[in-house]
């Protein structure tokens, strides 16, 4: 996040006036097409206490996969947990033990299964389609060999990659044929597009089968049908747990079973469930649980409810689970 300043005053006036949930239906939040005050300096120390009645989670147990780096992180309909590392694809059966391990030849940042249980995986500019064993089916390179991909999500009958570089969403078919380009900036709407100033964008397909992306740089959750429309969208710029602070949170989201938000965060380092209109529900990780400048904590929910938590500077996948009441 770079040397933290001291302007703590400014920084929770800023928060006073941008504090709010925007949540809007069939049409453009207004709250979309501002960004939030990017020049303003603060300080993050006093929001890293977190009261221990709102943490609703309970470290579990952690698994150590034998990579030197870790990069992305998804579960299957089985609890089969699926990492990518170093230029290989492990996967775990539910109690932690490795069953497999696959050579890619390339750093796959992200990895997501389908309904029908293949493994999709972005590797840079390329997205990689396996069985569920492995084998390799197809693949097909982004719209754009510049791209960055940051994110895959697949439905039953559309792939949604996420493109950092440029800033876009691509929508295709199984096959790999571009069915259209979403969230792009449109001055005639007034819509800034995603805003994106490092590598985190991410998104995924809740429940009811509509695409959430996170437009970081506006801390915002954008609301998508599967033909385009923005559909709706929340936004709570702040620092303390009701919302999202910093030059582009949340860095990462999984979607529960209710539609509500698991997300992490960098700079103020967090993991924490928003209910689907994005208000606060409960802390799963607070800043003290994580080592001083994690970054990168990719998410996934099994079947039971626990939430799995990418930790690339300790090397670990960390479980969490919801305390009992």
């Amino acid at each position: 996040m770079g040397k933290i300043l001291t302007y703590v005053g400014i920084a929770l006036a800023v928060a006073a006036v941008l504090a709010g949930i925007i949540f809007s239906s069939n049409r453009t939040s207004s709250a979309v097409n501002k960004p939030p005050e990017a020049a303003i300096l603060y300080n993050i120390d006093d929001y890293k206490k977190v009261d221990p009645a709102l943490i609703g989670y309970t470290e579990v147990r952690q698994i150590k996969p034998a990579f030197r780096e870790l990069y992305g992180m998804a579960c299957d309909a089985d609890d089969k947990i699926y990492v990518t590392g170093d230029e290989q694809l492990a996967i775990f059966d539910p109690a932690g033990d490795e069953i497999s391990r696959i050579d890619l030849g390339h750093e796959a940042k992200c990895v997501t299964l389908s309904p029908d249980q293949l493994i999709y995986l972005g590797l840079n500019h390329t997205v990689a389609v396996l069985d569920r064993n492995g084998k390799a089916l197809r693949s097909w390179v982004a719209e754009s060999e510049s791209a960055v991909i940051t994110s895959v999500a697949a439905g039953e009958r559309d792939v949604f990659v996420a493109d950092a570089m440029n800033k876009v969403v691509l929508q295709y078919d199984p096959a790999g044929n571009l069915l259209r380009r979403i969230g792009e900036k449109d001055p005639e709407s007034e819509r800034p597009g995603f805003i994106i100033p490092s590598f985190y964008f991410d998104l995924a397909i809740d429940p009811d089968g509509f695409l959430w992306v996170v437009n970081p740089g506006l801390h915002t959750f954008e609301n998508y049908t599967f033909e385009g429309k923005l559909r709706a969208s929340w936004r709570k710029t702040a620092f303390d747990l009701e919302g999202f602070g910093g030059c582009c949170n949340p860095t990462h989201m999984a979607i529960l079973p209710d539609g509500s938000f698991v997300t992490s965060e960098k700079g103020l380092v967090r993991v924490k469930i928003h209910d689907p209109t994005g208000q606060f529900r409960t802390v799963v990780a607070a800043p003290n649980q994580f080592a001083e400048g994690t970054v990168g904590l990719d998410l996934a929910v099994d079947s039971r409810g626990q939430i799995l938590v990418l930790d690339p500077k300790t090397g670990m996948i960390r479980i969490f689970a919801k305390r009992s009441s």
